[in-house]
């Protein structure tokens, strides 16, 4: 059997998963670009949609907790809606209803029998990235030469989430290996962004970027090597965390190049309400970690960094910083008015926002593509020849050399330098801000592209930057692209292929309507306090808009 056979068998059982009566009776043309209102009540029914419309994650959570709604049925809404998404956007991998009805029936017996919930996700359905165990559930990551895997344990991650209450029901798209940024593989094909099918819903966590904004999950679990979450997140208009390495437990999960650790990927929310950030890494960490995951940190949630007690308290003036440019790539137009807005709508509020000056974006960006493929691409390599699929993507270098082992060592000792360097430019940053401290957060594009065609390469640098040097990253939206306001710019000197790049690709009609989001960028360790800038950011923003 050929590599194409063995994939269109899989996407043959996967379409067979869903049931008649959930099917659309006519699917969107190609010319219908934007399915994100595309009538739903033929397959729905009005509690479906009340259910799935709720665009807040503690909202949903109280109405479990004092039985307006069963986890039933806000499991049974939840995955018809998913299903419904998979067949207007391509996003699902894995799905597993009959296992997530059983567990939500039994949270139902047991908030029936006791009155109590069991934890503080009870009854929450969460879809995750395909890359995360589920026991008895089949995983590819992309991979034909995986089809058949099938996980006999769950990750740690996924029995976290099941022991706080969560139910787990679908498993979303990603790119090949995850290691580019669009979820299409040569297993399931391509993922669209439901605002604009000609456009990419980004990756790696692209699927789950696509389901959540369709309303197919109101929180889901992406991973983040270079922008993996916050990408995915930005071009769908949602929120998303990057946490630092090993705050939330990575064990028993799949991943590509396992045991590269000089910029280890991480586990992370993308949630419809800013509120579900909080949400999820408050669960994570009252569950625990540290006693099934050995690399997982042990800290447990801080209430007193949340209220922001190393940034001037709760209610106190903040410092943000923004990166208009980082010196190598200028973003597209629609970037540099979303950072006038938030920027506008922060001083409003009563903070202070300066300039952040970039720091040796070349040599980071350099560090990063030399650690991604310091392996010579041997891992990926060794996934398809299992089937004999060809490699896709453009972040990996299919000629990079394959570094001895000292060679790997120098690289990662200038990566620790150049951390060391950057961190040291941000507490530089404590004579310009007036409040006695270091700039508090750092306001950056949440990429250098709004989200592009679909086939089209992105400069990762805006994103990757964190993860290089561990910074905590949030992403929230702003706005979306206008041709009105957003027109293109004369040609500038261009520093480099990818500003070349990028400027090309802009054409301010392609890219109408689609979300333009930012990242709130904080330091190593400080997941609390980004969420609760955030947060901030978020508000203001939204009092601007009243007004």
């Amino acid at each position: 059997m050929t590599w194409q056979e063995k994939a269109a068998g899989k996407r043959a059982r996967l379409a067979a998963l869903i049931p008649h009566d959930l099917k659309l009776p006519t699917l969107p043309g190609p010319d219908v670009l934007d399915v994100t209102t595309y009538p739903l009540d033929s397959v729905l029914s009005p509690r479906d949609l009340e259910i799935t419309d709720t665009a807040d994650v503690a909202v949903l959570l109280e109405r479990m907790s004092t039985g307006v709604w069963t986890a039933t049925e806000v499991t049974s809404a939840y995955y018809k809606r998913a299903l419904v998404a998979h067949q207007l956007v391509n996003c699902l991998t894995e799905i597993f209803i009959d296992q997530a009805m059983v567990r939500a029936k039994e949270l139902d017996e047991h908030f029936k029998s006791t009155g109590k919930t069991v934890g503080p996700l009870h009854g929450l359905p969460i879809s995750l990235k395909d890359q995360i165990d589920v026991k008895g559930v089949e995983l590819t990551m992309g991979y034909v030469g995986w089809i058949g895997n099938v996980s006999k344990e769950n990750s740690v991650c996924a029995q976290l989430l099941l022991d706080q209450g969560a139910v787990l029901y679908v498993r979303t798209n990603i790119p090949q290996a995850l290691m580019f940024g669009e979820s299409r593989n040569n297993v399931f094909g391509t993922t669209s962004n439901p605002f604009n099918r000609n456009l990419t819903c980004g990756g790696s966590s692209g699927g789950e970027g696509a389901l959540i904004a369709l309303k197919g999950s109101p929180l889901g679990v992406g991973s983040d090597l270079g922008g993996s979450i916050r990408v995915p997140a930005a071009f769908q208009g949602l929120y998303g965390l990057r946490g630092s390495y090993h705050r939330v437990p990575y064990a028993g999960s799949t991943n590509s190049m396992e045991g590269q650790e000089a910029i280890p990927s991480v586990l992370g929310p993308i949630s419809c309400s800013v509120g579900g950030l909080k949400i999820f890494m408050k669960a994570m960490a009252d569950a625990q970690p540290w006693d099934a995951d050995p690399l997982a940190l042990r800290l447990p949630w801080n209430e007193g960094a949340y209220r922001l007690g190393d940034h001037g308290g709760e209610g106190g003036r903040l410092c943000f910083a923004v990166l208009w440019d980082d010196g190598r790539c200028k973003p597209m137009p629609p970037y540099a008015r979303a950072l006038r807005e938030t920027k506008a709508a922060l001083e409003a509020a009563g903070h202070t926002v300066i300039d952040w000056v970039p720091y040796e974006s070349e040599t980071g960006g350099k560090l990063l593509g030399d650690i991604y493929n310091a392996d010579g691409g041997h891992d990926i390599s060794l996934a398809c020849a299992l089937s004999g699929e060809p490699r896709m993507g453009w972040i990996l270098d299919e000629h990079a050399k394959h570094l001895s082992t000292y060679e790997y060592w120098q690289l990662c000792r200038a990566k620790n330098a150049f951390t060391k360097k950057h961190l040291e430019h941000w507490v530089n940053t404590v004579s310009a801000t007036g409040t006695g401290r270091p700039v508090d957060a750092i306001i950056v594009p949440a990429g250098s592209t709004a989200p592009q065609p679909h086939g089209k390469a992105q400069y990762i640098y805006y994103t990757a930057f964190a993860n290089l040097c561990d910074y905590v990253a949030s992403v929230f939206p702003v706005t979306a692209c206008d041709p009105a306001v957003d027109a293109q710019l004369p040609a500038h000197a261009f520093r480099s292929e990818a500003d070349r790049m990028v400027y090309e690709m802009y054409e301010p009609e392609t890219y109408r309507g689609a979300p333009i989001s930012l990242q709130c960028v904080g330091r190593k360790g400080e997941e609390e306090a980004v969420i609760r800038m955030t947060e901030i950011i978020d508000a203001a923003l939204k009092t601007k808009t009243k007004k």
